[in-house]
């Protein structure tokens, strides 16, 4: 399928399948937890001419897969659970003591060690480290002490620092450490946060200057990159590209726009219009996010893809006939 620049497709509704054991073959972009259908589902293909795949786990509460990995974390009936071997004929689950709440949502170190479980309307986050080998969780942080409203969490790529963004009149960055929490800059509403591939660098959104704030983790110095022509920016990501640039990719909700910026030069590489309102910016594939979730059995999952050519693509809707039960398994069996 074209990119949205060229959208003028009808969706088509792909006719889904019960959960079934399945064992995933050719190539498949990401793994994900569709919403409308509460299942874990393949998405097959490349972004640009992909669709989603039969269900691999169903009648979820929660749930999240690492990074181009085939584990991830769920949540049925109470129980916060470890899922491995996605995709096979044979999927291990075991619980993750010490969870004892549902999260909002949950965020991922790139390198797929580290899962982050938060709640912003209850102000915490916990998190849970170890994979795959022994995940293990830890205690659960209370953000409300910093006398903010809780929006974001994030973790480096090598799963070594956790920072916090709170808004209001003590809103600010924060640096989560041994129990604590430090501040590394001052903001009225940051709104997303993304750290460099090295992780010597923190981009923190400013949604109330419309602009980005860049932090020297190590020595704490700022820097301001300006987002002029943008002005509801709503979500960041870092990458490096294939020419070894540092780039910063920002979405525009109400802009309705994707902006690629040179963070060297703060050059603009491109600004790519989009033909719906996006929601953010998460990662998913190797190489694409997610600019849109899916909230309706009838909505297409949108992404953004950074290769071959960047460009936003969708994969259609699902249509499900009534689902034939597969849930996780009892603690540590494999099905």
């Amino acid at each position: 399928m074209r990119p949205v620049l060229l959208f003028a497709l009808t969706l088509i509704s792909a006719l889904g399948l019960p959960a079934q054991p399945t064992s995933l073959t050719g190539p498949v972009e990401a793994i994900t937890f569709d919403a409308p259908t509460r299942s874990l589902r393949a998405v097959n293909g490349f972004p640009g001419a992909a669709s989603f795949g039969p269900m691999l786990l169903d009648s979820l509460d929660v749930a999240s897969v690492a990074p181009r990995q085939n584990y991830g974390i769920v949540f049925e009936s109470g129980k916060c659970l470890f899922v491995s071997n996605l995709g096979s004929k044979t999927i291990s689950t075991s619980v993750i003591a010490g969870v004892t709440a549902y999260p909002d949502g949950i965020v991922w170190s790139g390198n797929g060690s580290l899962a982050i479980l938060y709640s912003r309307s209850a102000s915490w986050f916990q998190t849970v480290a170890g994979f795959p080998n022994a995940p293990m969780a830890g205690a659960l942080m209370d953000v409300s002490s910093l006398g903010g409203a809780f929006i974001s969490v994030a973790a480096d790529a090598a799963a070594q620092q956790i920072v916090v963004a709170v808004s209001g009149d003590k809103g600010g960055v924060y640096q989560a450490s041994g129990g604590q929490f430090t501040l590394l800059a001052s903001m009225a509403k940051p709104v997303s946060l993304s750290f460099s591939s090295d992780g010597q660098t923190l981009y923190a959104l400013n949604a109330a200057t419309a602009a980005v704030t860049a932090v020297a983790v190590g020595s704490r110095g700022l820097q301001t990159l300006a987002l002029p022509g943008i002005a509801n920016p709503i979500a960041i990501q870092s990458q490096t590209d294939s020419q070894n640039r540092q780039l910063l990719y920002i979405v525009g909700g109400s802009d309705r726009m994707v902006r690629i910026l040179d963070v060297a030069t703060q050059q603009v590489l491109m600004d790519l219009p989009l033909s719906f309102q996006p929601t953010g910016l998460d990662p998913f594939g190797s190489s694409s996010f997610v600019l849109a979730s899916r909230s309706k059995s009838a909505s297409p999952l949108w992404l953004f893809a950074v290769a071959p050519l960047p460009g936003a693509y969708f994969v259609p809707a699902v249509e499900l006939r009534q689902p034939v039960h597969r849930s996780p398994a009892v603690t540590g069996r494999a099905r």
